[in-house]
């Protein structure tokens, strides 16, 4: 393996983004020592970087990840609250108002456009979000008919919830598998991307645990909605620092994780 001749290794402190970049020079467009903000794309579209707020008008593809963890960070940060109980509220059912337009819908835009952007890894995790916050939701939706088929469909009312319960968890515990594969294929992104991915696992196994016995076992169901807060936490702050750093603001460090050749 060759490497260019100017180019600097960077120690673990630079490769987590708590110290400058020793190659970002090399990623500033320069003629005769002047700094470029204005330039041209091989489709002959303008590029300008001269005010970093404003957006460029050309053709390219935006970066899918704010979105990817904005609509899950918010979802499962509602969910997450209640759980806990937060406020006394516990019907679940206002889920559906981040999880069906923000949650499936958001994550299967940047689904589509992260395949395009050649992004196996985002495409992957935001089309898998996007089904599973999306089949969550429908679980609440009363057209479905998901949750009147098992609690009328039962020998009683106690019945059908108690099998409503074990088929959820059921769910909860298979979501856990493609999340983990997600975790397992995140070693090289970000820590606030690879450890929301491992709260998400534990989140979900909690979960699954509070109701595989055929009712709610609130404890168990508190400790997944604590993991499932700090997941919401820790995705909206990886969506802020990528943001900010496309904006030229290097205010929120990205945590990108070690990349050992």
């Amino acid at each position: 393996m060759t490497t260019q001749q100017n180019y600097k290794h960077p120690n673990l402190k630079e490769q987590w983004g708590l110290s400058e970049d020793p190659n970002g020079s090399d990623h500033v467009v320069t003629s005769k020592g002047h700094r470029l903000t204005r330039t041209m794309t091989a489709g002959g579209h303008e590029v300008d970087s001269s005010q970093p707020g404003f957006p460029i008008y050309h053709r390219r593809i935006a970066n899918p990840f704010p979105l990817v963890t904005i609509a899950t960070g918010a979802y499962l940060l509602m969910l997450g609250l209640i759980l806990v109980g937060h406020r006394g509220i516990r019907n679940p059912a206002i889920l559906m108002a981040l999880g069906l337009p923000l949650g499936m819908v958001g994550n299967f835009a940047a689904c589509m456009f992260s395949f395009a952007e050649g992004s196996t890894f985002l495409a992957t995790t935001a089309g898998t979000l996007a089904g599973l916050i999306g089949g969550s939701s429908l679980l609440f939706l009363p057209w479905t008919g998901i949750q009147a088929t098992y609690i009328l469909g039962g020998t009683s009312q106690a019945a059908g919830l108690e099998e409503y319960y074990k088929a959820a968890a059921m769910v909860y515990f298979i979501s856990l598998i493609p999340i983990f594969l997600i975790f397992l294929a995140s070693m090289r992104t970000s820590g606030p991307t690879s450890g929301a991915a491992l709260m998400i696992v534990i989140a979900l196994g909690c979960l699954g645990g509070g109701y595989i016995k055929g009712e709610a076992n609130q404890t168990i169901l508190k400790a997944a909605g604590a993991f499932f807060i700090a997941t919401g936490v820790s995705l909206f702050y990886a969506a802020t620092s990528v943001m900010l750093a496309e904006e030229g603001l290097k205010i929120l460090p990205v945590f990108p994780l070690p990349r050992i050749e």
